[in-house]
């Protein structure tokens, strides 16, 4: 094993049965075995990952992921039949969640690096709520009112309040991409689009295949989006 780098030491095969047994049961279960096929999943990939000859672990507790799983059911549940009620009660109920919305992302954070270690030392992570209602709340509004020209920018941002205050016990993480850097990406991945669009229109109005052009165009850029995201 070569001690500098990352790496896995899982198998396809190895994955594949905890897959297959997580989905069962999640299905037997109407969903509350998810919980554990979490941690079961997590732990997998995290006992089989090596940095310098020795592996992460998770430790996370499946009651606890269900607990907060049923809280977001319920939630979801009332927002989905809130319209039907009054419009009165909608717009509460959008308003409640939009409200919690940080808070919950913030606590997820916080929770997903408290049950990750290395070495017996667990992460951590030191956002606080007013940075993440800033971020999950004020510039997704903002970015809305400038008619999208603020996505990278808020892309940014989040990104920045994620990694910078997580830690490696007491050692933080850093993040220098600046906002240029997202919009640079941004431009490529439009302009590739665009490109890969017209490309594929062109190329099939010339095979006199027009009804299928927008299948081509659509799975085009799907391919270009996933490309630039990894």
């Amino acid at each position: 094993m070569n001690k500098k780098y990352f790496e896995f030491t899982g198998s396809g095969s190895e994955y594949f049965k905890i897959w297959i047994v997580n989905l069962l049961l999640t299905i037997v279960t109407l969903g509350i075995y998810s919980a554990w096929a979490k941690v079961r999943r997590n732990q997998y990939f995290y006992r089989n990952t090596y940095l310098a000859g020795a592996s992460f672990d998770y430790h996370a507790s499946p009651i606890a992921i269900l607990k907060g799983r049923i809280i977001a059911l319920v939630l979801f549940v009332v927002y989905s039949f809130s319209i039907n009620i009054s419009p009165s009660f909608y717009i509460a109920m959008v308003l409640l969640v939009l409200a919690i919305l940080p808070w919950l992302i913030q606590r997820s954070l916080a929770f997903k690096l408290h049950n990750s270690s290395y070495r017996g030392l667990r992460f951590r992570f030191t956002g606080s709520v007013g940075g993440a209602y800033q971020v999950i709340l004020l510039w997704p509004i903002l970015t809305l009112a400038s008619l999208y020209l603020l996505v990278p920018f808020t892309h940014q941002r989040l990104k920045k309040y994620q990694h910078n205050h997580s830690l490696f016990g007491q050692t933080p993480f850093t993040f220098s991409a600046k906002a240029s850097d997202f919009y640079l990406i941004y431009a490529i991945t439009f302009a590739l689009i665009v490109s890969v669009g017209l490309l594929a229109g062109l190329g099939v109005a010339a095979l006199g295949v027009g009804g299928l052009s927008g299948m081509f165009v659509n799975t085009a850029s799907i391919m270009v989006l996933v490309i630039v995201a990894y």
